[in-house]
């Protein structure tokens, strides 16, 4: 059994073709489908179903696949010690972001820091917390930045606690003004993945789902949206404080904060045990913290809220 063999699987696990898996590795199908033959008849195990279209791993194979995908995780951070990587700011990494974090955080620090870091490769995306957890378990992401505490097996690096507020478009009985407290009739929601929609379920002791009162189901992963139509159609959502910042005034007059203790979400970096380019992550710790405020940066009497 060889790293490569361990390679061209995970290949053919992820792009489900010989042919791609091949032109991934840079080598020739042929030789592709000889190494993976070799490793199976030294398993004694078929690894793939090649009737299947796409390509499957056989349900033997997930384990392997599993240990796999860790072997080579502790290969490439072996091979950054070698290189003396782990001290430099430089080669590629990626990362992912959660969507009601990406859009209001990456603009904030991302062109200072690849100006300071020019020889740094960056790939970003965009996506949900199961997402980005099985993207660094799987050697996919690099790093992730998201709410926490996520209580799985990854390095989870806190960087500032942002409180969530009340949207309402929400009138008292009397209509003589706006209701400033929350009522889980007239709430909208993320749909269900999206790590604040289990935080305002925690907050509300709501049920999971997307809904307004029982009459409608709306599946978007877009705080915009959410705010529209929670305004349009005179309901509640809740927003994270930096959001608020992008909000038309107009909008920023519907904007209450939740009684004490006030809930708010910690926000953090997050890799594996085996992630060794620590140069790049004490990077972007303290870029993102250089723009941040300091009265976030603290756990101190915060109410934390689980996701």
């Amino acid at each position: 059994m060889t790293i490569t063999q361990l390679e061209y699987i995970v290949a053919l696990a992820d792009l489900q073709s010989f042919s791609k898996a091949a032109d991934f590795c840079c080598v020739s199908q042929p030789s592709l489908s000889m190494q993976v033959q070799k490793l199976e008849d030294e398993l004694n195990m078929t690894l793939f179903n090649r009737k299947a279209k796409p390509l499957q791993p056989t349900l033997e194979a997930r384990d392997i696949l599993t240990k796999a995908r860790a072997i080579l995780n502790e290969s490439n951070s072996i091979l950054s010690l070698s290189k003396g990587w782990a001290n430099q700011v430089s080669g590629f990494v990626s990362i992912g972001v959660i969507p009601t974090i990406a859009p209001y955080l990456m603009p904030k620090f991302l062109a200072d820091f690849q100006l300071k870091f020019p020889e740094l490769s960056i790939s970003i995306s965009e996506t949900t917390t199961a997402t980005i957890k099985k993207g660094i378990q799987d050697g996919k992401i690099d790093i992730g930045i998201l709410v926490t505490p996520l209580h799985d097996n990854l390095v989870e690096i806190p960087l500032y606690y942002e409180e969530l507020f009340l949207y309402s478009n929400v009138w008292e009985d009397n209509g003589a003004k706006l209701k400033s407290t929350l009522d889980p009739t007239k709430l909208w929601l993320l749909e269900e993945g999206h790590c604040l929609s289990s935080q305002v379920n925690s907050i509300c002791n709501l049920p999971s789902g997307t809904f307004l009162g029982n009459k409608m189901t709306y599946q978007t992963g877009s705080m915009e949206t959410i705010v529209r139509l929670a305004d349009q159609g005179f309901g509640q959502t809740i927003i994270p404080q930096m959001f608020v910042d992008y909000l038309d005034p107009k909008l920023k007059e519907k904007v209450y904060t939740l009684p004490d203790p006030k809930p708010v979400r910690e926000v953090a970096l997050v890799h594996s045990h085996s992630y060794s380019r620590k140069a790049i992550i004490k990077a972007l710790e303290l870029e993102i913290l250089a723009h941040i405020p300091d009265s976030w940066k603290h756990a101190q009497e915060r109410n934390i809220i689980p996701i």
